[in-house]
């Protein structure tokens, strides 16, 4: 996985967060806030990035030409349905205490939220992305069989229902050590 893949997906996995903090500064401006600089700094930053983020999702997750698809025989597939509940209340909600519409509560959030991304981009960790869950993308825990023969445990995402096709060969591309992505939508 590539390092913009790895920020893009991380920084994607805060929608829920970014959503709030465009509202409370969108809200603070009409309201004739104290700081205008720091409310259209962060609305700014967030719309940009967000569009950045989005635009390299789109290209890796949905791009097929080129890339190398590698098929698999399905043994078992479990849905992984706690995964987002658990990011969400482990890394967003305690980010809700954090004031965007100060500038030292933007730069103590900031300090917050790079060294968050830096370790999670370090260790290769693919953040849960409540943006996939929306356009209908599920995790999946699998053990796939390759052509040797030999199991692999591995998370794959997929819009398809993995748990009703053990023994089905499915297509996938790699997007780091641990992650599939199903290619058939």
């Amino acid at each position: 996985m590539t390092l913009i893949l790895s920020f893009s997906m991380y920084f994607l996995s805060f929608a829920p967060l970014w959503l709030t903090v465009l509202f409370v500064d969108i809200k603070s401006l009409f309201e004739g806030g104290d700081n205008k600089w720091t409310e259209i700094i962060s609305i700014t930053c967030i719309l940009v990035m967000t569009l950045f983020a989005l635009a390299c999702m789109v290209f890796i997750f949905f791009k097929s030409s080129g890339d190398t698809l590698e098929k698999y025989k399905l043994k078992k597939a479990k849905e992984n349905k706690a995964i987002t509940s658990e990011f969400l209340l482990s890394y967003i909600l305690p980010l809700f205490a954090f004031d965007f519409t100060l500038w030292d509560g933007v730069v103590k959030f900031l300090i917050f939220f790079v060294v968050l991304g830096y370790l999670c981009i370090r260790h290769n960790y693919f953040s849960v992305n409540i943006i996939l869950e929306v356009i209908g993308y599920k995790m999946y825990e699998c053990i796939l069989i390759n052509e040797d023969g030999c199991d692999k445990e591995r998370i794959v995402i997929s819009k398809q229902s993995l748990t009703i096709m053990g023994g089905y060969e499915i297509s996938v591309k790699t997007i780091n050590n641990d992650f599939l992505l199903d290619t058939k939508i």
